[in-house]
């Protein structure tokens, strides 16, 4: 494998035990990329971001409201402020230094709330979005950790199709105007942060992609790094944003 590239990733120290040191990293280095594992201490991210070529938000706990001007509600499942404080401080500095950005479900809301943009806390919250697909508790999600650690197929879990625009990154990689994905999340973007645009939608209107008009920036709801393993095609994602951060490696 020709590595094309350094990726920094920026991950959660919690919940996923040994699926987290291999979930995200496998697509990444399917693509010719060399994760990175980024440290959580805001003097690291300018060190850190001089050495790769590219940044990748990876999945975890909610958010704390706080960030984003609300008190939390009894829906809230566990956050890590600590993590949200510095990718809150990782996402401006990559986007100053023209980064590609690849988001992954908590990624995605990260990058919404880095550029003013506020989440729905739970999805049961809006009555339009109580029947979203979702998997309170991650019960599902847990067997998909297990049978990936396992290298067998993929258990049942909850799904729903999406609206991909047509002038998009997420359009150019999968070459379809709809796709279906995974749906474990219980939390949703609600106003868009500046620059943002929502570039996929579910039918009942949740936000699952957005992208930053000008900019390698790419971020979805769904847990990206698995749903390959369902529909191939979704590599091609991973190989978009190595594209991405090829141009900057090779510079």
């Amino acid at each position: 494998m020709t590595a094309r590239g350094l990726v920094a990733v920026s991950a959660s120290q919690h919940d996923f035990g040994d699926y987290g040191a291999v979930g995200v990293a496998g697509p990444l280095l399917a693509a010719g990329l060399v994760p990175l594992s980024l440290p959580q201490i805001e003097d690291a991210i300018g060190p850190a971001l001089d050495q790769v070529q590219g940044v990748v938000l990876a999945p975890g706990r909610d958010m704390d409201p706080s960030f984003y001007g609300q008190e939390p509600d009894a829906l809230l499942a566990a956050t890590e402020p600590q993590r949200d404080r510095f990718e809150l401080a990782l996402v401006p500095t990559a986007l100053d230094r023209g980064l590609p950005i690849l988001g992954i479900c908590r990624g995605m809301q990260v990058l919404n709330v880095a550029l003013g943009g506020t989440l729905v806390q739970d999805v049961r919250l809006r009555e339009q979005w109580r029947e979203h697909p979702s998997d309170p508790g991650w019960h599902r999600w847990k067997e998909v950790e297990r049978s990936r650690l396992a290298g067998i197929e993929v258990p049942p879990h909850p799904r729903h199709p999406i609206e991909v625009s047509a002038d998009s990154h997420l359009f150019t990689a999968l070459g379809v105007e709809e796709v279906t994905v995974n749906s474990f999340h219980h939390q949703a973007v609600d106003v868009l942060g500046e620059g943002i645009r929502a570039t996929a939608v579910a039918p009942d209107g949740v936000v699952e992609a957005i992208e930053l008009d000008g900019a390698s920036v790419l971020a979805v709801q769904w847990e990206l790094q698995e749903e390959w393993r369902i529909d191939p095609r979704f590599t091609a994602v991973f190989e978009w944003f190595a594209a991405a951060v090829g141009v900057l490696a090779a510079r």
